[in-house]
């Protein structure tokens, strides 16, 4: 990830309004009690595809197109995932439907010793769970530190140009420690809006923010991504 500290991005933010930047607007959600009952998640199958967009949240610029597609089944749920920047990226592994073992969407490929759920079951406003586990990098030996706080925040209507769906938001807190030692309590955040219809998110935010080692007063703030869905199968 590139990094950004916050003086920068008040500096940026401070720029005349011919040349500042121009963040991206609020996902597009609709609140209210939804009617029509919510299904169960869609079961993985081999070929279900999902294309995402992904936008620099800080300028909103358009920064790849990621189309992701079930691989295998059995033992575990592997999503292979390709870039039309940059092609092949790694996939990401569920030890079981919604359980990620190897998660790809972050600086450095992360793969947990006890999973982390893309969401809680019941879907229910309010279920939540703390996981406290360890995480390798790539092939790395050695072993990290990392504590999530997941919880399920209510249904929303999400209205995409690809359609309007019915969504559970989930939002986690992940705190952990990195591979880069000058990042001192790094703390991430992630937003999700999960469409069971699809089996998969529509919209997903993520962003972080640490200490440098040796600057007691500067906050370092990681990129800040956005992810919308563009097409599924």
């Amino acid at each position: 990830m590139n990094l950004i500290s916050r003086r920068q991005l008040l500096a940026l933010l401070s720029l005349p309004a011919g040349c500042s930047l121009q963040p991206l607007t609020p996902v597009n959600v609709r609140v209210g009690q939804l009617q029509t009952p919510l299904g169960p998640v869609r079961p993985p199958a081999i070929g279900q595809s999902w294309t995402y967009k992904q936008l620099n949240h800080y300028n909103a610029q358009l920064l790849d197109t990621v189309k992701e597609e079930i691989s295998a089944i059995g033992p575990s749920v592997i999503v292979q995932r390709q870039s039309a920047q940059s092609g092949a990226l790694p996939s990401e592994i569920h030890t079981h439907w919604g359980q990620v073992q190897q998660d790809p969407y972050w600086d450095l490929l992360q793969t947990y010793e006890t999973p982390i759920p893309l969401w809680l079951a019941p879907l229910d406003t309010g279920t939540r769970q703390k996981i406290e586990t360890h995480y390798r990098v790539g092939t790395s030996a050695f072993r990290y530190w990392l504590q999530a706080h997941i919880q399920v925040m209510g249904r929303e209507t999400v209205d995409l140009p690809v359609g309007s769906f019915q969504t559970i938001r989930i939002e986690k807190l992940i705190r952990q420690t990195h591979a880069d030692s000058s990042k001192l309590f790094l703390l991430r955040r992630e937003t999700l809006w999960l469409a069971p219809e699809i089996g998969r998110w529509v919209v997903r935010e993520t962003n972080g923010s640490f200490r440098r080692s040796g600057k007691k007063l500067d906050e370092g703030l990681e990129d800040h991504f956005r992810w919308e869905l563009t097409a599924w199968a």
